[in-house]
This record gives structure tokens, sequence and C-alpha cells, in this order.
């Protein structure tokens, strides 16, 4: 079943459903909405999760990335998981997306160059001259009221 079948079946967030399942292109209208997430990776059967600052670009999740072990770990497995949440506090809803996909070194394509003038800016001063994308091919997304938030 598809996740806009699924949402379809469940509708609104009420008693008896405490979330709400997000489709696709609610989830990557969230996902354009932010800067901050997480990509997690295993290597050897090991999971480890990363923060990165991304950004959006014709439907692809796209950041700046240092050579080491983030980078190492894609080029061994370059299925991942990649994570953003979000919280209202006017309406006391808070999100959480998915997006399972493919990493892809971006170098000597088409892509390169378009990429490297995107308004990408990582949080800190330490250089990150590899492009990294990711390709989704499935997302998965739900919203919910934050009950345990309210005074």
């Amino acid at each position: 079943m598809t996740v806009a079948a699924i949402c379809e079946s469940i509708g609104d967030v009420n008693e008896h459903q405490p979330f709400e399942i997000l489709g696709d292109e609610q989830c990557w209208e969230l996902l354009g909405g932010e800067q901050f997430g997480r990509l997690a990776v295993s290597v050897a059967g090991r999971p480890d999760i990363y923060p990165v600052n991304f950004i959006i670009h014709n439907g692809v999740i796209v950041f700046r990335t240092a050579e080491g072990s983030k980078l190492a770990s894609m080029a061994i497995n370059a299925a991942v998981a990649f994570e953003v949440d979000g919280y209202n506090p006017d309406t006391n809803e808070a999100w959480s997306v998915v997006v399972h996909g493919q990493a892809k070194l971006v170098e000597h394509s088409p892509d390169e160059d378009e990429l490297e003038h995107l308004p990408l800016f990582p949080w800190n001063l330490a250089p990150k001259n590899r492009l990294v994308k990711v390709e989704a091919f499935e997302l998965s997304g739900r919203r919910f009221v934050a009950e345990g938030r309210r005074g």
C-alpha cells in the first residue's frame, strides 16, 4: 500500500488516530522548509548518525561534507536514511520525515557546477569541499499534536 493510500484510509489526527500519515508531497514541502537534518549510515553492521546542513534541489537532498568517516561510509554502503523533525509552537504540532535513498558523491558531472552554486552553508568553518546528493526511493512522514509540551 502506498503512503498516499494509507493517508486516505487514516485521515486526519483524532482521538482514535494519534498521528497523521503524510504523503510524499507533504514530506517534500516540510523538508524544503528546513536546513538541518540527520544522515544515518551503516557500515559493517554498525549504524551511525551525522548532523548535516542540507538543501532540497530538484527533488534531491544535497549537502556538503569533508573527507572522513561520513564520506567513507557512504562509499562502502550508499544506502542511507535521512531524517528531519519540526515543531510549530503556535499549533503545538510536531512532525517527522524519514527519507530512504542512495547517497552519491557529486563529482565530474554536469550537476556539479549547478550544485556548487546553491545557497548551502555549513554551520561550522571546517572545509566541506565534497558535495553529496541523496536520491530518495522512499519517503515517510508523520504529523501529530505534541501533547507532552502543553502547559
